[in-house]
């Protein structure tokens, strides 16, 4: 296994969502990332690997 990147042979599909929640002049942007692998690509917590991974960020974004 390469922590470099994908090993030949093996792919990585991902999906995001995101939206613009807006509160006058303050702008929310939740943002939902899924990656799944071909093959045990990523790596858990507990340093298993794991075939998926998923990630959740929340900007605010404040316009005057």
């Amino acid at each position: 296994m390469s922590f470099s990147g994908v090993n030949p042979g093996e792919s990585v599909s991902a999906l995001t969502l995101s939206a613009n929640l807006k509160a006058g002049g303050l702008t929310f942007i939740p943002e939902i990332r899924v990656d799944n692998g071909s093959s045990a690509q990523f790596i858990k917590n507990n340093l298993d690997p794991t075939k998926t991974a998923s990630q959740f960020s929340l900007a605010a974004v404040y316009a005057f």
